[in-house]
């Protein structure tokens, strides 16, 4: 194929080379099946390179015990093979050198990207397109250089080691040079997270732990700086067999006196935060959170995504909250698999989400709650209500199913090849908004609620924990119970909504005794989105006229 020039724009490919994991190569958006394995060690080392690299010197890293002129013509042989599998030209080079066309082709790769975004935070990490440096260093493999790659080759391995610790110091570097100015500009939340993935990267350096505990002093979040404090006390213990170091006790120190002022305080914050307490099940804690003193308790499930205090950080639902809070004892929770709840050996289905509800009911005191179901949760809360049905006042789904997959009585809901697509598209490209125009079509272009998005996706689980809890979704179907409901049922849909379709809100409504159903205008499946004051406004009354 023809070479495009360099003024045409329109005609110029992009090759992306995605070397966190294990190399690949993407040209104009389509995979490139390149699978020699010294090919991909070569681009890795011309594209490392901030200058042309002698031939000799390369075939002494790929084949280290061959002869030189063996080398050298293994070396032509593998440039041809590249270039003709791309089919343009990508490595150039002259009797000496080697380097890639960066003339032709624009070339990038995820490593490159992470280290400008690295470098932007250390040289302003306070300048305002900061944010979307630090969400590319906040991906779990922003740190990793060709990760689960080796070549038989003592030499090219000494180098790719050299490089990853290169790297990955740089990534620790830059994190702890912005999360600092996030806690003095107001953003604790973003700078906890930015903490605690210092941590993981340095467990038992002195900078993550420190900026963790004044995040979370700055949150309010009295038992997460406990946590975070003793957290460190024990790793440090059984590490190195020594006690924080004077700086963790200082920032520790200054949390404690930071929580106290708040709580003296005679007028408390009204964003502040509100204690984030745990509820006993059989096999780990619940995480939840509660405000307002009314008689009347709704404890919320959100869906998929779910994590109390990153939740309460964005500002819709926090003005939901506070607005309910004004009526009623509102709580809301984090079930056992997301959040702040248990992740490790939890059996994902619709039964423990209803315990972990039974859970959070009992911890609080309620005799009986009115459950709030959004999505996944409208599920588990159906569950909830069958199987305690003498605690339950009454239900509020909103853009809620019955079922988790497609069934020939039920084909409102994704096939299991739609959801293979999705878990796919959620696990290449974790750490991103992924989805976000489904699920709130009406904010697909505001950045900074997709940041949030992001972050809520990031915490709510890891990416290797995806595949489980949108496996336990799949298996769910509580179809069989809603005839046999017995409580008062509201449910709310918007007519748009391209995550749960109007049919499934439909089916509720005809199968559930009673149920009144509410169809409203809008296409946002998360009930923070849109028209929030009209989902509310129909609840409210629902529950108003049930309580009198």
């Amino acid at each position: 194929m023809s070479i495009a020039s360099p003024a045409d724009s329109a005609s110029r490919q992009t090759l992306v080379f995605h070397c966190q994991a294990y190399p690949a190569l993407a040209l104009d958006g389509r995979p490139v099946q390149l699978r020699l394995k010294h090919g991909l060690a070569l681009l890795l080392l011309l594209s490392e390179a901030p200058r042309q690299l002698a031939r000799g010197q390369l075939a002494e890293m790929l084949w280290a015990s061959a002869p030189g002129d063996v080398g050298r013509a293994r070396l032509r042989r593998l440039i041809h093979e590249i270039n003709a599998i791309l089919g343009l030209t990508l490595v150039l080079g002259d009797a000496d050198t080697l380097w890639l066309d960066h003339a032709a082709v624009d070339i990038d790769s995820d490593v490159v990207q992470v280290r400008r975004a690295a470098r932007q935070l250390l040289a302003s990490p306070d300048a305002s397109e900061s944010r979307q440096s630090l969400e590319t260093l906040l991906a779990p493999t922003a740190h990793q250089i060709a990760d689960g790659f080796e070549l038989n080759s003592d030499l090219f391995n000494a180098w790719l080691d050299a490089r990853r610790l290169e790297h990955e110091s740089l990534v620790i570097r830059a994190l702890g040079n912005a999360a600092g100015p996030l806690v003095a500009s107001g953003q604790p939340g973003l700078a906890a997270e930015a903490a605690v993935r210092l941590i993981s990267l340095e467990p038992l350096g002195d900078t993550g732990h420190a900026l963790l505990l004044e995040a979370r002093a700055m949150l309010g979040d009295a038992s997460g700086v406990e946590s975070a404090y003793f957290s460190c006390a024990e790793l440090m213990r059984t590490e190195l067999g020594v006690r924080p170091s004077a700086r963790i006790e200082a920032a520790y120190a200054a949390a404690q006196a930071r929580l106290k002022a708040s709580t003296d305080q005679e007028a408390p914050r009204p964003n502040r935060l509100p204690p984030i307490r745990f509820a006993d099940a059989d096999d780990g804690a619940v995480a939840y959170l509660e405000l307002g003193s009314a008689q009347t308790t709704v404890i919320i499930l959100f869906g998929l995504w779910s994590h109390v205090e990153v939740a309460w950080e964005e500002p819709s639902i926090r003005a939901i909250l506070q607005r309910l809070a004004r009526r009623w004892r509102v709580v809301l929770m984090d079930r056992r698999g997301t959040g702040l709840s248990e992740r490790v050996g939890v059996q994902l289905s619709a039964r423990t989400g209803a315990d972990d509800v039974e859970a959070v009911r009992r911890a609080i005191g309620a005799e009986r709650v009115w459950l709030m179901g959004n999505s996944v949760g409208g599920t588990i809360a159906i569950e909830h209500a069958h199987r305690y049905p003498d605690h339950v006042q009454g239900l509020l789904l909103y853009g809620a199913g019955s079922r988790g997959t497609w069934a020939e009585d039920y084909p409102w809901a994704l096939t299991y090849q739609q959801l293979e697509l999705w878990l796919d598209e959620l696990r290449t490209s974790w750490g991103q908004a992924t989805s976000w125009q489904q699920f709130a079509p009406s904010m697909a272009s505001d950045p900074v609620a997709q940041d949030w998005w992001a972050r809520m996706l990031r915490q709510s689980m890891s990416r290797n924990s995806v595949p489980l809890v949108l496996q336990a979704f799949a298996q769910m179907d509580v179809r069989d119970r809603l005839p046999h409901l017995r409580t008062p049922t509201l449910i709310v849909q918007r007519e748009g909504d391209r995550v749960v379709r109007a049919g499934a809100a439909r089916h509720l409504a005809a199968s559930i005794p009673g149920a009144e159903l509410v169809m409203l205008n809008g296409n946002d499946h998360l009930m923070w989105c849109g028209d929030t004051a009209a989902v509310l406004d129909q609840m409210e009354q629902f529950v108003a006229s049930r309580t009198s």
